[in-house]
């Protein structure tokens, strides 16, 4: 049987690599080289589903939204 002290020891010893593992740097992906950008390219928020490349509707969508958020509005409206 192993005491209480040889215990924690053991413990700690597996344990130890472990944390030691984590402080590692990982390699990171580079989406970037030299003057070209090799990411997913950017879509405008109005060209989706919803407001098929309308950008008047998805002004007056946001607008709406931020109304509604406006507890000053909301309270004086009820």
């Amino acid at each position: 049987m192993i005491s209480g002290k040889r215990w924690l020891l053991v413990v700690i010893a597996a344990a130890l690599p472990l944390f030691a593992a984590g402080c590692g740097e990982s390699p990171s992906v580079t989406v970037y080289k030299q003057g070209k950008y090799q990411g997913k390219p950017d879509t405008q928020p109005w060209a989706g589903e919803r407001f098929k490349g309308d950008k008047v509707a998805w002004e007056n969508a946001v607008k709406a939204r931020t109304e509604n958020q406006n507890e000053y509005a909301r309270i004086v409206a009820q």
